[in-house]
């Protein structure tokens, strides 16, 4: 699985990766060096489920992603089952293209998962 992260991370404008499990437990990182991984899982994971609940609340169907969107920056979470994938990427990063090469790589990663 790591090697589907480096991929995605030679995306133009794509910071890091990582996925982790939905209890905020760092599985994989690849993310720059001057960050904490295990705060921003758990950081992460608890951003993710409150996006969960409010989606369940607004009864609009199962998450699959969300996009935190600030000045500078997208980072944006996609839902693997027990646990979701985590990028981060500068604000001029193609969108669309992201949301595709990470739209691929969850469909891996799940496909890796049933094979373990």
């Amino acid at each position: 699985m790591e090697e589907l992260l480096r991929q995605l991370n030679k995306i133009e404008g794509v910071r890091g990766s990582a996925i982790v499990s939905n209890e905020g437990l760092m599985v994989i990182s690849l993310l720059p060096q001057d960050v904490d991984p295990d705060a921003v899982a758990g950081m992460c994971a608890s951003n993710f489920r409150n996006s969960t609940t409010v989606a369940k609340m607004l009864n609009v169907g199962k998450t699959r992603r969300v996009i935190i969107e600030t000045d500078s920056a997208f980072v944006i979470f996609a839902n693997i089952g027990n646990g979701f994938l985590a990028v981060v990427s500068d604000k001029e990063t193609n969108l669309g293209l992201l949301r595709i090469r990470i739209d691929q790589t969850v469909r891996e990663i799940k496909a890796k998962l049933l094979e373990e």
